[in-house]
C-alpha cells in the first residue's frame, strides 16, 4: 500500500518535498566529540533542560523537581521547586525570574525563594498542556512553544506515531505571563525557540518534519532555514558570535521513515508492543535485547558499532545566522552521551543534558574566538 501510496503521491504532487534522510557530511560529519566532553558532577534522573540565572545559578529540570545548582562544578544541588508533574522547559527573566513549563499544566513563575506567583494555562482558550521549550526578549517578552493540543512532553514518541494533523503553536505573552496571543499555529511538534540576536524574529525547530524556522516577532512572515535536518531537533539558544546551538535528541533512520509510512502496522505496534520496544527513535539510557536493531549494532564479545544504525545517538551542533551547520559534537551508537535535549552557552562554556543518559556535561570553549579548542 505504500509503494502504492508512493506513486500516487509523485503522479498527483509532483512539487512535494520529498525528505529523504540527508547524509552527515560538512558541518555534521561523525565524530566522538561529544563523548569527550567532561561531566558536570553526578548524574541527574533524567535531565531536561537548565539555565542560568544572573547570579551564576544552574537550574536543572530532572524529575518532578527544578534542581538550583552552585558552587565549582554545580556539585551543590538542592531542590529548588517541585511539582506534581515533570517540569521541562526552563527560561530565566530578569523581570520575571525563573520561568518553567509544566507537563500538563503550563507555564509558571517561580521567584528567589521558589514560590510559584503566576500561572499561564491556556491561550485563546485552548490549554497549554505541552510546555516544550521558553525564551525570554531583553524588555522582558515570553515566547513559548506548545508542541501538541493531544499529548503532553513525554508523550513525544506516541505524538510521534499517532501522525495527527499538527496542532503544535508559538505562543507569545508578556513578562507577567499575560496577554497571550498565539503567533503560529498547525506547528508540527514544536520543539525550541530562540530570539534570534537583533530581536527581530524568533528561531523554531520542529521535530517531525525535522524543520528550522524563522518568525517575525509581531506574528508576521515565516523564513524556513532549514527544512530536512538529519535529526529530530530540540531546544535552540542564542550562542556568542552571532551563531546558535542546537540540540538533537535523536537521528532519523531509514527503518523509522519505513514504519512511518506503514499506517496499518504501525498502529498493530501501538496497540500490542510496549512503548520502550517501538521501532521508533530512543532518548538512550537502556539496552534491551528485544529494542529493534539492537543486535544488529553488536560485533564480536558485545563491542557496538559506532556506526550502525542508531536507535539512539547524541548530537549537538553550532549554526550560522542562516542554520548552516559550522561545527557539531557527536555521540555515536556506542556512546555514552545520548538523548540531549538542551544546550546552554555561558562565557566561553557550553554545557549539554544528556536525558537519555542523565548527564550534565561541559564542552571547553575558546572565549576569545568562540571556536572550539
Amino acid at each position: 500500500m505504500s509503494l502504492a501510496r508512493d506513486i500516487v503521491d509523485r503522479i498527483f504532487f509532483p512539487d512535494r518535498d520529498v525528505h529523504a534522510i540527508p547524509v552527515l557530511d560538512g558541518g555534521f560529519s561523525p565524530n566522538e566529540l561529544l563523548d569527550r566532553a567532561r561531566q558536570i558532577g553526578e548524574g541527574f534522573e533524567a535531565p531536561d533542560d537548565m539555565v542560568l540565572d544572573d547570579r551564576g545559578t544552574l537550574f536543572v529540570s530532572s524529575g518532578t523537581t527544578v534542581f538550583a545548582c552552585t558552587g565549582n562544578g554545580f556539585d551543590s544541588r538542592t531542590p529548588f521547586v517541585g511539582f506534581g508533574t515533570n517540569p521541562g522547559a526552563l527560561a530565566w527573566s530578569v523581570h520575571t525570574g525563573l520561568l518553567v513549563g509544566v507537563s500538563g499544566r503550563g507555564v509558571c513563575a517561580v521567584d528567589a525563594s521558589g514560590k510559584v506567583t503566576g500561572w499561564l494555562l491556556t491561550v485563546d482558550g485552548v490549554p497549554l498542556r505541552c510546555p516544550t521549550a521558553i525564551a525570554v526578549t531583553g524588555d522582558g517578552a515570553v515566547f513559548i512553544t506548545d508542541g501538541s493540543r493531544h499529548n503532553t512532553p513525554e508523550q513525544w514518541l506516541a505524538d510521534l506515531m499517532q501522525k495527527r494533523t499538527p496542532s503544535g503553536r508559538l505562543i507569545a505573552c508578556d513578562a507577567a505571563l499575560a496577554n497571550a496571543k498565539v503567533i503560529a499555529d498547525g506547528l508540527d511538534w514544536p520543539s525550541g525557540v530562540a530570539v534570534a540576536h537583533r530581536e527581530r524574529s524568533v528561531l523554531v525547530s520542529e521535530a517531525w518534519p525535522h524543520r528550522l524556522s524563522a518568525y517575525d516577532v509581531s506574528g508576521g512572515s515565516r523564513r524556513v532555514l532549514v527544512k530536512n535536518f538529519a535529526g529530530y531537533p530540540a531546544r535552540i539558544i542564542r550562542g556568542a558570535n552571532d551563531d546558535y546551538w542546537i540540540a538533537f535528541f535523536a537521528l532519523r533512520t531509514q527503518l523509522t521513515e519505513f514504519v512511518l509510512r506503514e499506517h496499518a502496522f504501525r498502529t498493530r505496534m501501538m496497540a500490542n508492543v510496549p512503548p520502550h520496544l517501538w521501532v521508533g527513535p530512543s532518548l538512550g539510557g537502556t539496552f534491551d535485547c528485544r529494542e529493534p536493531t539492537q543486535i544488529g549494532r553488536i560485533k564480536k564479545l558485545g563491542i557496538q558499532k559506532p556506526w550502525a544504525p542508531p536507535r539512539s545517538y547524541g548530537l549537538v551542533a553550532r549554526l550560522d545566522a542562516d542554520g548552516n551547520a559550522i561545527e557539531s559534537f557527536h555521540s555515536r551508537t556506542s556512546g555514552k552521551l545520548h538523548g540531549v535535549t538542551s544546550v546552554l552557552v555561558d562565557r566561553g562554556r557550553v554545557l549539554v543534558a544528556s536525558k537519555g543518559h542523565g548527564k550534565i556535561a561541559e564542552i571547553a570553549t575558546d572565549p576569545t574566538a568562540g571556536r572550539l579548542t
